[in-house]
């Protein structure tokens, strides 16, 4: 077995103690380095911190104010088929609301007889073929006036009376549709699932 020889042992401690004292020393100067005070001199900047706020004061409120998204989902749904009843939408709901119908009937009835309003007889302004029976044909002064006149009947002389899916509309409505496996029916309701 060899033995470490003295003089290894002593440089060897000499070495640590000497290395511990340096790493000492450097550790107490930069420590006192760092907790002196230094003076900042301020540097000048070219922006101001507030620029992007607005001029006037707001005013907080505690109304909370909403609108209705069943309007604007009308006008997306007729201008998907550049149907000319988009920029009624608005009307569509305050009649479905006024007379308690469900807001998707009167779009969609509009949809399957006139493509939205594309396919009527001349200067009718009747998108839903309300009243049109050969020759005898229904017409309004207005889109609006249609609107109208056809939610009120929907409440009055359908709704009013039993008739509330289109299915059962359809038998009073449309009734030769009846004969035709229920298209008319089938038609209004795809349209009313599409406005969901």
């Amino acid at each position: 077995m060899d033995t470490v020889k003295p003089q290894v042992t002593l440089w060897f401690v000499a070495a640590w103690f000497g290395t511990a004292l340096t790493a000492l020393i450097f550790s107490v100067t930069f420590s006192f380095y760092l907790s002196t005070a230094k003076k900042v001199t301020p540097v000048v900047q070219d922006f101001k911190l507030y620029a992007a706020l607005p001029k006037t004061e707001t005013e907080i409120t505690s109304d909370i104010e909403h609108s209705d998204g069943r309007a604007k989902i009308v006008e997306n749904f007729f201008k998907s088929y550049n149907a000319p009843l988009s920029a009624h939408s608005k009307v569509f709901i305050s009649v479905a609301d006024k007379y308690n119908l469900d807001w998707r009937l009167l779009p969609a009835i509009s949809m399957q007889e006139s493509n939205g309003g594309k396919r009527v007889i001349k200067n009718s302004y009747n998108p839903f073929g309300y009243g049109i029976y050969g020759d005898l044909v229904v017409k309004f002064p207005a889109w609006e006036d249609a609107i109208e006149r056809v939610g009120r009947a929907l409440r009055e002389d359908y709704l009013n009376k039993g008739l509330k899916n289109p299915t059962q509309i359809m038998a009073k409505y449309t009734p030769p549709s009846l004969s035709k496996g229920g298209a008319w029916a089938k038609g209004v309701s795809a349209f009313m699932k599409e406005l969901r």
